[in-house]
Order: structure tokens, then C-alpha cells, then sequence
């Protein structure tokens, strides 16, 4: 297998990054096509992971519009060069133009249900969809379902142990409570006509935390109501992310991605995001997250939680439900790729 991967967002690094090391060991050879945007680089360099950058990321729609022209070009490029057997799109419109004119063929990971404009972009030209069992959107025959959610495929046991020692690095301990503050810039186009916490909103929640004890909030944002004073506020690297996350007392979070990551770990977890996809209402379901909208109600329910003194013995309850009843979302997809694989060899 020679597979080329496409990357547009940062969270796919961590989707995908055990499935193509696992590929690799198996004899694959791997290639990702990456993208200049947060920080999708230093992930991938961290990793060590082969990558090719090809474009970066741009504002407003002629920005985009310019930057997928550019992508376009590049990954044909890159094809020619790299000659994959089989490509990747993880929720990436240029590889799956670029396969479909190739005749490659493309397997799509898709798991945005709102990204309608994505949607016409690149799914009539993809081999197959994948998505998991929650993804409320159906896509017909070529569409393949895993009984996984996303988080689960970089936050499972069996693929992330938090350390607690990284907590050190920031004055922070296990035992002492804090609060995880995720803020969004709302500016992807599936962002159009939504926005978010006002810089007013932000300063409530931190009085509401901290009239409830809590002295500390780790805080990743990407966008300027991150300078709000708030209490305590600790700015976080984004490859520690993830262990601060596991042993948070709270999760306020604007992003569905670490609300998801959040909830998966067993942390007590408020999405402000009127976007709906198919893995938080399952999470939803499961009592891992709850959605709150109203910004009055979203103070007072962020102080009654901090006060519930067994939340997270309930959390950890249902966290322990939700894995007994999915699989290892990498395990299936790596499966899935050289099933997929050896299914098409010599077909194109």
C-alpha cells in the first residue's frame, strides 16, 4: 500500500496519527498532504510524521476559494510524484477531485453533517464514505459505518494514558480543581451566520467559577476574547491539551471537537455550540455532554455542576458504558484500509 493522506484541520493529526503509524509498521508506505493552519505542523512534526505542506490556511471566502486552487494544483503534483495506490481524504476536497480524475481510488472520512458546501464539494467523487454509527446523514451504498466515535480514535485507553505529571508544567495538580475554557474563532464556512460567547459572557462564566472555589481556568483560544481577564487563566500548549482535559473538574467549550475529546475522557463537559453533529448528541445520549444555547442558563448550570459533588463518579459511570459499547475507532479503520485496499488492487 502507498497512501496518500489529505489533512485540513488540526484534529485530523490526531484522528488519523496511530491508524498511519500502525499502516507503516505493517509495510505501508505513507505520505500527508498538510495544511499551514492552527497547529497542524508542529503536531505533525512532533509525530515525525512524512508530510508535504501545501497550502495555508486563509480568511473569507475568496481566501478559501484561492486556496483550494492552490490545493488542487499541488496535490496533483504530489500524486504524480508520490504514485499512491489508495488516498485519504479526511473531510479534504483536493485529493478526492485529483483521485476521481486519477482513477485512484479515495476513501472519505466524513464527520461534519452541517459542512453541506464541503459535502457538494467532495463526496460525488469519493470510492467510499466512511463515517461512524452516529453520523445522522445517510449516503447510500458507498457509505461504510464504524460503531466508534472520533475522540475515540486518539483518546481510547487503549491509545492515550493521561500523565499527570504534565499538569506540573503549568502550576497545576490532580487534586486541585480547574476549569477548561475552549474558545473558538467561528470563522469556518460552516461557521457562516453563527457566532459565539461574547467577551461579556466570557467574564460571567470566570466570576462563576470562580464564586464556586475554583481559582484556576485553563484557557485555548483562537481569537481575541481570550484576553478577557479571567481567573487564574493558564494559556496552554495544544500538545498537552489533551492530559489537562483528563483531569479537569469542567469543560466549557465552543469547539464540538473538545467537547467531544472532553466528554470521551469522562469530564463533566457544557458545549456552547448551536451546531449539532451526530457524535454529541450520541455523547448526548450517553449524559457525557450537555448542550446549553441560552447564555443566562449556561452560567447558572456551569455553577451547579461545579457544586454537584457526584458528578464525576456519574461521568466515569457512563464514560465506562460508552466504551464497553463501542469498538477501537482505529482498530476498525486500519482494518478497514486494507480490507479496502486489497479490494481494489488492480481494479484501477
Amino acid at each position: 500500500m502507498r497512501l496518500l493522506a489529505e489533512f485540513s484541520h488540526p484534529a485530523q493529526v490526531h484522528k488519523f496519527k496511530h491508524v498511519l503509524r500502525r499502516l507503516e509498521l505493517r509495510g505501508a508506505t505513507v505520505k500527508v498532504l498538510s495544511r499551514d493552519k492552527d497547529v497542524m505542523l508542529s503536531l505533525l512534526d512532533e509525530l515525525g510524521c512524512d508530510h508535504l505542506c501545501i497550502s495555508r490556511a486563509r480568511k473569507g471566502y475568496l481566501g478559501t476559494l484561492f486556496e483550494l486552487l492552490v490545493r488542487e494544483w499541488r496535490t496533483f503534483i504530489a500524486v504524480l510524484r508520490f504514485r499512491p495506490t489508495l488516498v485519504l481524504s479526511a473531510h479534504s476536497v483536493a485529493i478526492t477531485h485529483v483521485a476521481w480524475l486519477m482513477r485512484i481510488p479515495c476513501i472519505v472520512h466524513e464527520d461534519t453533517e452541517f459542512a453541506t458546501l464541503q459535502q457538494r464539494l467532495f463526496l460525488p467523487f469519493a470510492s467510499k464514505i466512511v463515517t461512524t454509527t452516529s453520523y445522522y446523514k445517510d449516503w447510500g451504498p458507498r457509505q461504510l459505518r464504524i460503531n466508534s466515535l472520533e475522540p475515540l480514535a486518539y483518546l481510547h485507553p487503549s491509545e492515550f494514558q493521561p500523565d499527570p505529571t504534565v499538569l506540573s508544567k503549568y502550576g497545576l495538580s490532580a487534586e486541585e480543581p480547574y476549569v477548561v475554557l475552549r474558545l473558538i474563532a467561528w470563522r469556518a464556512l460552516h461557521d457562516h451566520g453563527v457566532s459565539g460567547l461574547t467577551p461579556d459572557d466570557v467574564a460571567k462564566l470566570s466570576t462563576t467559577i470562580g464564586a464556586s472555589g475554583i481559582q484556576k481556568i485553563v484557557l485555548s483560544s483562537e481569537n481575541d476574547r481570550g484576553n478577557t481577564p479571567l481567573v487564574g487563566a493558564i494559556k496552554v500548549a495544544p500538545h498537552d491539551l489533551h492530559h489537562l482535559l483528563a483531569f479537569a473538574r469542567l469543560c466549557i467549550s465552543e469547539s464540538i471537537t473538545v467537547a467531544g475529546e472532553s466528554a470521551v475522557l469522562g469530564v463533566p463537559t457544557v458545549l456552547a455550540n448551536p451546531l449539532e453533529a451526530g457524535h454529541t448528541r450520541e455523547l448526548e445520549r450517553y449524559g457525557l455532554i450537555e448542550r446549553i444555547l441560552d447564555k443566562e442558563t449556561l452560567s447558572e448550570r456551569v455553577g451547579a455542576i461545579l457544586a454537584d459533588e457526584g458528578i464525576m463518579k456519574t461521568k466515569a459511570q457512563a464514560r465506562a458504558r460508552l466504551l464497553a459499547e463501542k469498538v477501537s475507532f482505529t482498530d476498525a479503520f486500519e482494518d478497514l484500509l486494507i480490507n479496502l485496499h486489497r479490494q481494489y488492487a488492480g481494479a484501477y
